[in-house]
């Protein structure tokens, strides 16, 4: 658990490094209010256990269901600014480009069906 543990903050850290290199290459600025982006990725990336990570972010790319567990994590832990900010995040990266204009919906569709799992709690 550990090892996938620091995998996966490895993995956060080169997504925060990536989105950096891609917003400087596309001029596009990190949001004002939150200074220190990267490090706000990687803040929202630790809000969920690892494997709710995984989840999430395979839903986004594949058919793959979010659990209960996940889905409260999602919502009380995590919160939708950093969902989003991780959303947008993973598609600017070279290798998920491509999938932005499905991901992101799935993303949107994730959190809505995640926030329906909350309220019924």
């Amino acid at each position: 658990m550990a090892k996938f543990n620091n995998i996966f903050i490895m993995v956060a850290l080169i997504l925060a490094s990536g989105v950096m290199a891609s917003l400087a290459h596309k001029k596009i600025s990190p949001p004002k209010h939150v200074p220190g982006y990267p490090l706000h990725l990687l803040h929202c990336a630790r809000r969920v256990e690892d494997e709710c990570g995984k989840e999430i972010f395979l839903g986004m790319f594949e058919k793959l269901p979010v659990s209960k567990k996940c889905c409260l994590q999602l919502i009380k832990k995590m919160g939708k600014t950093c969902h989003d900010d991780l959303d947008k995040a993973i598609v600017h990266l070279r290798k998920y480009s491509s999938r932005a204009s499905t991901a992101i919906p799935k993303g949107n569709r994730i959190w809505h069906k995640c926030a329906l799992v909350a309220r019924h709690i």
